[in-house]
């Protein structure tokens, strides 16, 4: 609980109120006028003043800070340039992203790591050159290239899944796993290439460790030998691995919204910025800054379940 309460103050506090500051510095660098934006070309000069005194555009920069920083430990987040809360619309979006985000958690970590033993234990056979050709392939190809490639063949050559769009998978399970299968597969297949390189690299090195070979001695099986004894210490560097990861993911979600017009918090980003919408942009960054510093600290936790070696609270005396 130290050790927690230590990360949240000394790393996480700090790491979010810097993240505040950037964010707010950077929509304001992006060209355009979100006042004029909203009111029109058409819009007389007295129409845009009094939209621009609307959203506190007239006041010092540090005092905007103030009363947006303000707003949000309120739970005010501001209104976007079209009148509607950026709280609706973040809350509208965001079960979308984290749908997507879910799921192509599950093909890139899943998939990734089942790949990477595969190919460890089956060194030079089918599986570590199956993996190898998945790796270069999704490695090599940007996620929204490997998209229209998905597209184009499943969904318009082959027609087995549809080609955009979303389903909840409360209305319908069975249409919103179609849904989901391209868009996820694009967006973890990067993911699970990574994981998988790591994966194989990782057990192969713990492989050769000599209690490995003690436990072969004993005349274990090799599967017993694999499951129990090497694949957890092999998961440490991996685990990193995902953390690091979850950047990808959430950056892919901006492009494979797009592409898959999935309507989530990455399109309504890309539309925020593209209507110069202030509000949405500093709330949807600042969530995303949020969602990968705390999986960060997640997986800092996972440390010590996976090896008991790892004391958290050696990290809390440092």
């Amino acid at each position: 609980m130290t050790y927690v309460l230590n990360r949240l103050l000394t790393q996480m506090a700090p790491v979010l109120v810097l993240a505040s500051i950037l964010v707010f510095v950077s929509v304001r660098l992006i060209p355009g006028d979100p006042a004029a934006a909203a009111v029109g070309e058409t819009a007389t000069t007295e129409a845009y003043l009094q939209y621009r005194e609307q959203l506190g555009l007239n006041d010092p920069w540090y005092e905007q800070y103030f009363n947006w920083v303000g707003g949000v430990f309120e739970g005010d987040f501001g209104t976007s340039t079209k009148g509607v809360d950026a709280s609706d619309i973040l809350a509208s979006a965001f079960p979308a992203t984290l749908e997507l985000a879910i799921f192509a958690s599950v093909v890139g970590f899943g998939l990734g790591t089942l790949l990477g033993i595969a190919a460890a234990i089956n060194r030079g056979g089918f599986w570590d050159y199956f993996a190898s050709l998945w790796t270069g392939w999704n490695i090599g190809v940007p996620s929204f290239i490997a998209g229209l490639v998905y597209l184009l063949v499943f969904a318009i050559w082959l027609e087995w899944l549809p080609a955009a769009g979303r389903v909840a998978f409360i209305d319908d399970p069975i249409g919103s796993l179609e849904h989901l299968l391209l868009p996820g597969f694009a967006l973890g297949g990067i993911v699970a290439a990574g994981v998988s390189r790591f994966t194989r690299q990782s057990l192969l090195d713990t492989l050769t460790e000599d209690y490995i070979r003690t436990a072969r001695a004993k005349g274990l099986r090799e599967r017993v030998v694999v499951l129990r004894h090497a694949l957890r210490p092999s998961l440490i560097p991996v685990i990193t691995i995902m953390g690091l990861q979850l950047a990808t993911i959430l950056g892919g979600t901006l492009v494979i919204e797009t592409v898959f017009t999935w309507p989530g918090v990455g399109r309504a980003l890309v539309v925020a910025v593209r209507d110069r919408d202030y509000n949405v942009m500093q709330i949807v960054t600042l969530m995303l800054v949020l969602i990968f510093v705390g999986v960060n600290l997640l997986v800092d936790l996972l440390y010590a379940t996976l090896d008991p070696r790892i004391r958290m609270g050696v990290g809390a005396e440092t």
